[in-house]
């Protein structure tokens, strides 16, 4: 049998010896404190101590203070450092790996724009023609040493459309940065408002214990007086081993939400977050947020994209118009002497390609290039209208939940406790059972744990709002 269960048995006697550290509330909680503490001292790994390395720089993070986290003791004796909101959204920017992509394909866009405003390279024809097998030049008058350049040119104009293809791709791909940092903020704020919900239940929780605690007293008091039945007294003992469980099931799930918030960072040091409520700003009207749309990165990469396929159309309809290369050579006849040898003698040639059958293969190339062009366009399309869905959801869903916040904090809360309080009044006078109170305080743990729920629904909902607003306002600062 567990220590729990010893000392909650324990205390059902009618009659406690007086050296029972039960006999007296203070002992019970100076009991308590010892208890729990030889169990931190025995079970906290030995990594967590006050002088470790500070993981994640001395100018970003505050370090926790004993007396500034009501409930939260356990964590401060382990010497977390306390990160901020501001800190992880900066950490996630600066480390994020699918920004350096978008980078580098910036960086490549941007290197393809350059080399296709450029011409090919000219080639250097060198060549002996009408020599004797002999190898003899001067046994034949048509032996001829050729030096020359050709110089080869796309269709008119093709070559400018090409490069500003490029520019625009290179311009959705800037966009694309900017999209990528407006979820990696969302994702973070996320993630953050999860632990910011648990660490918030487990205090939650914690007060309603001391509700519990209350009624178990009550119990207890009626049983010792003989007008409580045991029943009641194990009743109420039952729901606080229960709400026992519920924190450490919380305290898991809370492990979890902060894994994926490390990996967000891409950081493996431990921390735990500030008890400063994250204050996001503001929701635009669902007016304005439709009328700004076109604005949003993710449409604006999409538009880019679109008109880079339009160019290349362009480009494509280049291709009827012939492409050409001109070859100029300067010749030297040997011939069998030096009277008869010819050394100035010029040649130029022009090359050009004849697009015989364009129906076979110019339009071919230009209907690829519409068609890709009408799916770029369908593909901004939906994404739009999935914006402007996005836009109405969740401004409705943050309406909602804003208006059953206020009704909670101002009916339905104050309402739980007032019933939980005369329940327990009443019972302490043999009026109501027990049942009565266990449910009244039920009650107010299920009030108080939607009410929180309902406040961080929303906070999310404003994450989301402000990521369809399309632009980060005073870059990642929270506060």
């Amino acid at each position: 049998m567990s220590f729990l269960h010893i000392t909650s048995f324990s205390i059902f006697d009618k009659k406690p010896s007086s050296g029972s550290p039960f006999s007296s509330g203070k002992r019970q909680s100076i009991w308590r404190y010892w208890i729990s503490l030889i169990l931190a001292q025995i079970l906290l790994p030995p990594c967590f101590i006050f002088d470790q390395a500070h993981p994640f720089g001395q100018d970003s993070i505050v370090w926790a203070d004993g007396a500034s986290f009501t409930g939260t003791a356990s964590l401060q004796e382990m010497g977390l450092p306390v990160l901020t909101i501001d800190q992880a959204v900066h950490l996630a920017l600066e480390r994020n790996p699918a920004l350096a992509r978008e980078r580098a394909q910036i960086a490549r866009e941007k290197a393809l724009s350059i080399q296709a405003g450029e011409l090919p390279d000219p080639k250097l024809i060198l060549g002996e023609q009408y020599f004797p097998l002999s190898f003899n030049m001067g046994q034949s008058l048509l032996a001829m040493t050729t030096v020359g350049l050709r110089q080869s040119f796309s269709p008119w104009g093709k070559r400018a459309l090409v490069q500003k293809g490029f520019v625009r791709e290179q311009s959705a791909s800037g966009w694309n940065i900017e999209d990528r940092k407006l979820r990696i903020v969302r994702d973070v704020r996320l993630a953050w408002i999860e632990i910011y919900r648990d660490t918030r239940t487990e205090i939650l929780l914690r007060s309603i214990g001391l509700l519990w605690q209350e009624a178990f007293q009550s119990a207890l008091t009626r049983y010792r007086q003989g007008t409580g039945s045991e029943s009641d007294l194990l009743s109420a003992q039952f729901q606080k081993d229960t709400l026992l469980d519920t924190r450490e099931t919380l305290r898991i799930r809370e492990e979890k939400e902060r894994h994926l918030l490390m990996r967000l960072m891409r950081t493996s040091h431990s921390f735990r977050i500030s008890d400063d409520e994250p204050r996001l700003p503001a929701p635009l009207p669902e007016s304005v947020l439709l009328n700004q749309i076109n604005v949003h990165p993710a449409l604006k990469s999409s538009a880019e994209k679109n008109a880079a396929q339009a160019l290349r159309i362009q480009a494509a309809e280049k291709d009827k118009i012939p492409a050409f290369s001109v070859e100029g050579d300067y010749n030297y006849f040997m011939g069998p002497s030096l009277i008869t040898a010819t050394p100035n003698l010029f040649s130029v040639v022009l090359t050009m390609n004849l697009p015989v059958r364009p129906g076979e293969r110019q339009d071919q190339k230009i209907q690829e290039e519409e068609a890709a062009l009408t799916s770029f366009e369908a593909n901004h399309e939906e994404l739009k209208q999935k914006l402007a869905e996005d836009i109405r959801d969740t401004e409705a869903s943050y309406r909602h939940l804003s208006h059953r916040a206020v009704f909670f904090d101002h009916r339905l809360l104050p309402e739980a406790h007032r019933n939980a309080e005369a329940a327990l009044n009443a019972y302490s006078t043999g009026t109501v059972p027990m049942e009565r109170v266990l449910e009244t305080m039920k009650k107010v743990e299920e009030t108080e744990l939607q009410a929180l729920d309902l406040r961080m629904d929303r906070m999310k909902e404003m994450a989301e709002l402000d990521y369809l607003k399309g632009r980060l306002q005073g870059g990642s600062h929270e506060q």
